[in-house]
């Protein structure tokens, strides 16, 4: 993986420098300078990958939800049609 791909799927996880200096316990300029490298150091792929997953399983975990609370308002029936009044009207009278 190269820094650039390393820096867009930080943005893509709404992650910054500070962010991965952090967790992957180096310092911000440690971290630029793989600019100058071919590829990233495996750790720090490793660790944005799985950063990665635990993203798309937190948002997958959201459009479940969303979708249940739609899928539940589409059951609620609104419609009147299948009251029978006048024969609810007829048994109080009996």
């Amino acid at each position: 993986m190269t820094y650039k791909e390393f820096l867009e799927l930080l943005e893509e996880l709404q992650l910054d420098l500070d962010s991965a200096s952090e967790a992957l316990d180096l310092e911000i300029s440690d971290i630029e300078a793989w600019e100058e490298e071919e590829e990233i150091p495996k750790s720090a792929e490793k660790w944005i990958k799985k950063e990665k997953v635990e993203f798309a399983t937190l948002n997958n975990t959201n459009e479940d939800n969303n979708f249940e609370e739609e899928e539940n308002e589409e059951l609620v029936d609104d419609d009147d049609d299948d009251l029978d009044l006048d024969n609810e009207i007829d048994e109080e009278e009996k």
